[in-house]
């Protein structure tokens, strides 16, 4: 684990804001499992901490992609707990970025989706989520971003999103092996409990917005009549309410999949809820459910190797777990998506898609450069962005068409 020696958390929805500071006890688990993590961070919440008497019963933090790796898990000195303040005015960003690393290129992921394509078709696996990440600087040494802004512009810029922050140390490996800030504004909530009762929205399935209404409301159809898509979004449903049905009673969702819009992207998502069991706690739930499919694939073992294998770097906490959780299991963890590490001068950020046996490469090299710019607009203008893959027009707002109010707005908090 590393933590920051005065670690900041953030973590805003549209109705709370959640700002955790400083370190009063970490979480060190025997072993991170969801049972073992779940009776640590009960022991942390509860301990009475010499020095740090009054530190609130909570923890906070982040779980890797792999959550069999150590976490970032801690209970923190202060925290803040308040109705989430308007983002109000923003500074845009006035850098020019160049981008000065990807992983793989997109020559390199397009051959890494046929590989994964062929895989599919031959029955080794019904899906798995490939991955990329691009590093960018400022073309002006003299320019710095202030992590505060970067939150800022992407919490006014996707006002549905689970906006977040956390200060890291390093000594992660790979993407994390240095101190960093990880900012993101996630469309996907993975779970939430609030007295017992759960909530989550998985999302699988995405196309990008249009440029103006017409084309918007044409995309939106597109995606709910999307054979590929449904397809790709039966499998995380499927295993989402699967691992519900070991810890949770009373599951209630919809028929089908409904939209969830993104500033640059429409989703495919299925709200779900249910009663967690008595003597569960939300950790064990929330092992057991990361990674979904969402984010990894399905068969889980054979996806999982297939990224190890190909993909080319080390996730660390992208697509990852991020959020809260105090000592009555009220909680909110979302996924580490749309999502960057941050440095004085430079930052990585990551994005995936969902390959299945119809997936096409150069489509879903276009949807992770689409996802990328969730981020890499809340730093600046890419002087040259099709080389990450796709030259992006600027999107509608997020309310350009009439559309259903999105699913992750109508969460139980």
């Amino acid at each position: 684990m590393s933590i920051a020696s005065e670690p900041r958390f953030e973590f805003v929805t549209g109705q709370r804001s959640v700002v955790a500071t400083g370190v009063a006890a970490a979480v060190v688990p025997r072993a991170w499992t969801g049972q073992e993590v779940a009776r640590a961070a009960d022991e942390a919440m509860r301990a009475s901490i010499e020095g740090h008497e009054e530190a609130p019963a909570m923890v906070v933090g982040a779980i890797p992609f792999d959550a069999r790796r150590p976490g970032v898990l801690y209970r923190p000195v202060r925290v803040v707990v308040e109705q989430a303040p308007s983002p109000g005015a923003v500074v845009a960003p006035t850098g020019r970025l160049d981008v000065i690393g990807q992983s793989p290129d997109p020559d390199g992921y397009r051959r890494i989706v046929r590989k994964a394509v062929t895989a599919i078709r031959s029955g080794a696996m019904d899906k798995v989520v490939l991955g990329r990440c691009a590093t960018v600087e400022v073309s002006h040494a003299s320019e710095v971003w202030r992590p505060e802004d970067v939150l800022a512009r992407l919490r006014a810029s996707n006002p549905d999103a689970y906006v977040f922050r956390l200060d890291l140390d390093g000594g992660m490996g790979g993407l994390f092996d240095e101190p960093g800030i990880l900012l993101g504004a996630s469309p996907e909530l993975v779970l939430s409990c609030s007295d017992s009762r759960i909530w989550t929205l998985p999302l699988a399935g995405t196309i990008a917005r249009g440029t103006d209404p017409a084309s918007d409301i044409r995309a939106a159809r597109a995606l709910l009549s999307s054979g590929k898509d449904l397809a790709e979004h039966a499998h995380v449903s499927r295993a989402v309410v699967e691992a519900l049905g070991r810890h949770v009673d009373d599951i209630e969702m919809p028929s089908g999949p409904q939209l969830v819009a993104t500033p640059v992207v429409w989703h495919l998502g299925t709200p779900i809820e249910g009663v967690l069991r008595e003597g569960r706690s939300p950790l064990e739930l929330l092992y057991d459910l990361h990674p979904t499919p969402a984010v990894c694939g399905w068969p889980s073992t054979p996806a999982r190797d297939f990224i190890a294998r190909c993909e080319g770097f080390d996730r660390g906490l992208f697509a990852g777990l991020i959020g809260w959780m105090d000592v009555n299991g009220d909680c909110e963890w979302a996924l580490v998506l749309r999502a960057g590490v941050l440095h004085a001068d430079r930052a990585t950020m990551f994005a995936g898609a969902g390959i299945v046996a119809a997936s096409d490469p150069a489509s879903e090299l276009r949807e992770t450069a689409t996802k990328m710019m969730t981020f890499t607009s809340a730093l600046g203008e890419l002087v040259d962005p099709p080389v990450i893959g796709l030259q992006i027009p600027d999107p509608p707002t997020a309310n350009a068409v009439g559309r259903p109010t999105p699913a992750a707005s109508r969460r139980p908090h």
